[in-house]
């Protein structure tokens, strides 16, 4: 009896968690259609596995008040061993609504693919996601600009994620726009999300659902909702030198190249891994090379902007793991079939103007 008072206590509590009560539930609290969809799948399922949990703990709490010790009227059948109408009742039903939440279940996997393209009347903005150690960096290929944990986006436009690691496996979660999906070294994911409103002043909450080492809890960005006035107003500031003209607190530098990226790598080991490594050292050199090491942040990496971007920066990190993985450098593959593409496309060209 006590087990089932607490279960049902259980339930009572998230019951009131899912109606919004006890905080920000961002996860029910959806600004786009991709997290609409998904919140409603999730409750759609609770709603249906309710109508097995419900009755169930009512039932258990009226047949011991039942059938208790002190009820001299309840039937005493000793010799009762089967009934139909039991037995069609819990078996019939959980099996319906395995069979709907199973449709259910395809359903929203094809519906909400994270690779299947949002429909709208705008062409959808690209941005490249590398995940770094501890940081996002956002490359927007169209517009030639980059950001480190922050993004901006038009309000009502698609946003095509492409999405990639530069170390650890970590996961790209925006909770008020979509599901999270996975970056991973060497290979490329993707996400489409579109936001239905604007944002709040201080953006939507993004960051990593995937522990990936001492530095993960800083792995925090914000998300901008904007204008398409505001976010061309935005593009032009960042390509001009002049980001923090839009928001004061990013730190604005020039081109983000191989140089500028690998600076971008924060730290060595945590602060108390270099504290061993020196405790343990057992020659001056070692001490002196654990003693060189930068532990990881603290804190959040600043919001920054680059005015330019290297091009192929985001294929280079792929290809850098992939090469790796098949023993050949993919760099200069990449240079060189693009140079023959283009060679091709020229040849082509000059036939059909010859003919």
């Amino acid at each position: 009896m006590r087990q089932t008072i607490l279960a049902v206590l259980s339930l009572s509590a998230i019951a009131a968690l899912l109606t919004g009560c006890g905080g920000d539930m961002v996860l029910l609290n959806s600004k786009g259609p991709v997290a609409e969809g998904q919140s409603n799948l999730m409750l759609t399922a609770i709603y249906l596995m309710l109508l097995v949990v419900i009755p169930s703990a009512l039932m258990a709490l009226w047949f011991g008040w039942k059938y208790r010790a002190s009820n001299k009227d309840a039937d005493y059948k000793p010799t009762w061993a089967h009934s139909t109408a039991i037995e069609v009742v819990v078996w019939g039903i959980p099996v319906i609504i395995i069979g709907i939440l199973a449709a259910l279940t395809w359903w929203g996997s094809h519906k909400y693919d994270p690779y299947r393209p949002l429909e709208s009347d705008k062409a959808p903005l690209t941005v490249q996601v590398i995940a770094e150690q501890f940081k996002w960096i956002f490359i927007y290929p169209e517009q030639g600009i980059a950001t480190v944990n922050e993004m901006r986006f038009p309000e009502k436009t698609p946003v095509s994620l492409r999405i990639t690691s530069n170390f650890t496996m970590n996961s790209f979660f925006i909770p008020a726009l979509g599901g999270q999906i996975y970056a991973m070294a060497g290979m490329q994911t993707h996400l489409n999300l579109l936001a239905d409103e604007l944002s709040p002043a201080e953006g939507f909450r993004g960051f990593s659902s995937n522990y990936s080492g001492y530095g993960f809890s800083q792995m925090r960005f914000r998300a901008h909702s904007v204008t398409d006035a505001q976010f061309a107003e935005w593009v032009s500031a960042v390509k001009a030198g002049n980001g923090t003209s839009v928001n004061p607190e990013a730190v604005q530098k020039t081109v983000l190249d191989q140089a500028e990226f690998q600076t971008l790598k924060d730290g060595d080991r945590s602060k108390h891994q270099i504290e061993a490594l020196v405790a343990r050292a057992t020659t001056p050199e070692e001490k002196a090379k654990a003693e060189a090491m930068k532990p990881y942040p603290t804190k959040p990496h600043p919001v920054t902007y680059y005015s330019s971007v290297e091009p192929k920066l985001f294929e280079s990190v792929i290809n850098k793991y992939m090469s790796n993985y098949h023993g050949a450098d993919h760099t200069a593959t990449v240079g060189h079939e693009a140079a023959a593409s283009e060679a091709h496309a020229g040849v082509e060209h000059a036939t059909v103007a010859g003919e």
